[in-house]
């Protein structure tokens, strides 16, 4: 059988499956053929939910307890693809690096989260299935595998386009089954309660600036993204860092992980 020909036996495959159950061998099948990744994962964005890892293919231990102990309790916070995800609107696919912050890799969490898991690269689809839900499907590289060629994104994005609608559909039908717990809040809501005295309470203002820094954004990522001039973000950010008693990035993160440890033993 050539390679093509195996191509569209493995999308037949998935285009006739009834459930989650009967598409995921053919899922992982295609994926690990066409991209060589060391990690498959379709997972559900839900509103106000933790995510539910809908099929995971993890080999290595490491990645795998990774993953399940820190991204579906809290790391799916300064996750790019579920931030985008909730402002999707249909169908969208990306290269991580396409929709990350612009300080991402420097950020306490990528340092942390993706040294730990090694992962140095990523591809994924998004697909709305409805106004609380959208279907989540990540094929990520690790240290000692190359990072995607622009022809291997260009491949994912088109796939997507014959595989994600199956996967919405099929994940709306097993929802019932997989209800998620909810999250822990947003990261803004996090920073907002570390404290109830008016003199060292966060603004609204300020957690939102706090949870963008957290994500790895920038001063001027952060005035884009909450239409401020960068002095005004500057601003907010002293006063975060003297309200707190703070004086960097890596202190502001490691104040929401008691919050954030606190919700994971209570889940």
């Amino acid at each position: 059988m050539t390679e093509e020909s195996e191509l569209f036996s493995q999308l037949g495959r998935i285009s006739v499956a009834t459930d989650l159950a009967g598409c995921e061998a053919a899922l992982i099948d295609l994926a690990r053929r066409e991209f060589d990744p060391q990690s498959i994962v379709v997972a559900r964005f839900q509103s106000q939910h933790v995510p539910t890892s809908l099929i995971r293919w993890i080999p290595d231990p490491r990645a795998r307890r990774s993953f399940d102990e820190d991204y579906l309790t809290f790391g799916f916070l300064f996750d790019p693809f579920a931030l985008k995800a909730e402002r999707e609107t249909g169908m969208s696919a990306y290269r991580i690096f396409e929709i990350a912050p612009d300080r991402f890799e420097t950020s306490e969490y990528f340092r942390k989260y993706y040294n730990e898991c090694r992962m140095i690269d990523e591809v994924g689809a998004l697909h709305r299935v409805n106004a609380d839900t959208v279907v989540h499907w990540s094929l990520g590289r690790v240290k000692g595998f190359p990072k995607y060629t622009r022809g291997d994104v260009r491949k994912f994005k088109s796939l997507c386009h014959a595989i994600m609608p199956k996967l919405a559909q099929l994940a709306s039908v097993d929802v019932p089954d997989r209800q998620a717990p909810p999250s822990s809040g947003t990261l803004a809501e996090i920073y907002r309660s570390l404290s109830t005295d008016p003199q060292t309470r966060l603004s609204q203002r300020e957690a939102d600036v706090a949870a963008l820094i957290t994500q790895g954004h920038s001063s001027h990522s952060i005035a884009v993204n909450l239409g401020l001039s960068i002095h005004t973000v500057k601003v907010h950010r002293r006063n975060i860092y003297k309200k707190l008693s703070i004086s960097s990035q890596n202190e502001l993160f490691g104040l929401a992980m008691p919050k954030l440890a606190s919700f994971q033993r209570r889940t």
